[in-house]
């Protein structure tokens, strides 16, 4: 695979992520309003469960697609998810590789609660965590452009 070819499945990886970190931002200025003590419409569960969907997705595209092909870039072996995790915390995309895994980890456990009570329990912390999401999101454009990734990513504005 050359550069240009590795260069531009990352652009379209971070494409991607950042299409859905837009979606997700969406989901969160929908849901800051919602009192946690008050009764909840179909609505407001709908809203969450949609937080939560969009959370979930951006968490699978950042680790599944733009860490990978990132390490692709790289020329690094994106064999094991820790491995990547690690280069992300290296690479100053992250302060913490565990808060990385902390991500993952409440990702899969979101796709398994049904309950009410458990969208309500949860709604704190997927809305504290999808900020910080929105900060690797801009340590990561920070990085890219600083290693002058963005250059190759025309539709990205590079």
């Amino acid at each position: 695979m050359t550069f240009e070819e590795r260069l531009s499945l990352f652009c379209e990886n971070l494409r991607l992520y950042l299409k859905s970190v837009e979606w997700l931002k969406i989901s969160i200025e929908r849901c800051k309003s919602l009192d946690l003590k008050a009764e909840w419409s179909l609505e407001d569960y709908e809203r969450i469960e949609t937080l939560f969907a969009r959370f979930s997705r951006a968490v699978d595209i950042l680790l599944n697609k733009v860490l990978r092909s990132l390490d692709i870039l790289e020329l690094e072996e994106p064999l094991r998810k820790l491995d990547v995790v690690i280069r992300a915390e290296k690479r100053g995309i992250v302060k913490d590789y565990n808060f990385l895994i902390e991500l993952k980890d409440l990702r899969n456990e979101l796709a398994h609660e049904y309950i009410e009570e458990a969208l309500k329990n949860r709604l704190e912390e997927v809305m504290e965590k999808s900020l910080l999401l929105l900060e690797i999101t801009e340590n990561l454009k920070e990085y890219a452009q600083r290693m002058r990734y963005l250059e190759g990513c025309p539709e990205l504005g590079g």
